[in-house]
């Protein structure tokens, strides 16, 4: 069976899927559907009781047999529990891009959540990793259940105009160190490391006191005001969301990423594209493209590390910085545009459909 002759339905989030996501689902002829199109929850402020519910309509209402096929952007819980439910054999592929498998591989979700959790994920069809270290917590946290994984190595990518439209760093003697993200409070917090890299602002502060940090994206004021009291000598500014980014990956020195299993986050490689230097977390799924450039910008999960390597890193003479800025631009323009990453995404979908039956 040709594979763009299937019918294939994509459940996503609300408001909607990122925008490598989509194009990654538009690029195999999806049907877009929401993930809580039957009974929303997805965005809703619900009690647990109630989501549960929800999950269990959507489980019942669902059109399963609509389709040859059913990928999803992230593992849910309810589509497999459904399938079993409804005796229904329609494939299920999820893509394996966000927190979850960190947050069961680390113990942040236990209990009989985490234990449905992964009973449900044991039953999709595949799975779809964006990028070695989603394809690894996978096999980790489901062992000898885990379904079939298919890596896309690329990941996720940088729009192609982007990449030409970006101008080469040239300054590099700024002291600002950038962090891209966006959340509120609480398991975004966890997720993206913000706790971790106010902490590591603080130290460095007291080593250089020059550095100073720069957070882009919208976090609830009451969080900003309790990590101030948890670190107050960071040197930290939380400027906001900002539609425009060049201009700051322009003014900053260096990009400093601390996630806690931030399966690919994108800003990282926009900082290394507009030639800007990124130091990350060994769970921050884009280790593997900084390792590429330079393999001590990788650190472990601690703030003692990650400020000796900050430190390092500033201690560089502009010589070696720019002969970093110039790996780091060079590699996304040559291995990690979203062109490259929606055939990687195509040949591990291929992959998968042919284990279950469809090629």
């Amino acid at each position: 069976m040709d594979w763009h002759k299937l019918k294939i339905a994509y459940l996503h989030g609300r408001p909607g899927p990122h925008h490598v996501s989509k194009a990654l689902a538009q690029s195999i002829g999806a049907e877009f559907h929401f993930i809580d199109e039957f009974a929303r929850w997805h965005d809703l402020p619900l009690p647990a009781w109630k989501r549960y519910v929800r999950w269990m309509q959507n489980a019942w209402h669902f059109p399963y047999e609509d389709f040859d096929v059913i990928f999803l952007d992230g593992p849910h819980v309810w589509p497999p529990i459904g399938k079993l439910l409804r005796r229904i054999h329609t494939p299920l592929i999820p893509r394996l891009a966000n927190e979850t498998m960190y947050f069961l591989y680390s113990g942040y979700l236990s209990g009989w959540k985490a234990n449905l959790m992964k009973y449900a994920f044991a039953h999709y069809d595949a799975f779809i990793a964006a990028g070695q270290m989603e394809a690894r917590l996978a096999k980790a946290v489901l062992g000898e259940k885990c379904p079939p994984v298919f890596t896309t190595i690329e990941g996720e990518g940088i729009p192609d105009e982007k990449v030409e439209n970006t101008r080469p760093k040239k300054d590099f003697s700024s002291p600002i160190v950038l962090l891209i993200a966006h959340g509120v409070s609480g398991w975004r917090t966890f997720y993206k490391g913000l706790d971790l890299w106010m902490a590591t602002l603080e130290r460095v502060a007291a080593r250089l006191p020059h550095i100073k940090g720069w957070v882009v994206g919208h976090w609830d004021p009451a969080e900003i005001q309790r990590l101030f009291q948890l670190y107050p000598r960071a040197p930290v500014e939380f400027l906001g969301p900002l539609s425009d980014i060049q201009p700051i990956l322009q003014k900053a020195g260096l990009y400093l990423h601390l996630g806690r299993g931030d399966a690919f986050p994108n800003a990282v490689l926009e900082a290394m594209a507009a030639g800007l230097p990124a130091i990350v977390s060994e769970w921050t799924g884009t280790a593997e493209v900084v390792a590429q450039v330079w393999p001590e910008g990788v650190v472990p999960l601690s703030v003692e590390k990650a400020t000796e390597a900050v430190v390092r890193y500033f201690s560089l003479t502009e010589t070696e910085k720019r002969l970093l800025s110039e790996k780091s631009a060079t590699l996304i323009r040559e291995k990690y545009r979203l062109s490259q990453a929606i055939a990687a995404f195509q040949s591990a979908f291929a992959e998968a459909l042919k284990v279950v039956g469809l090629l």
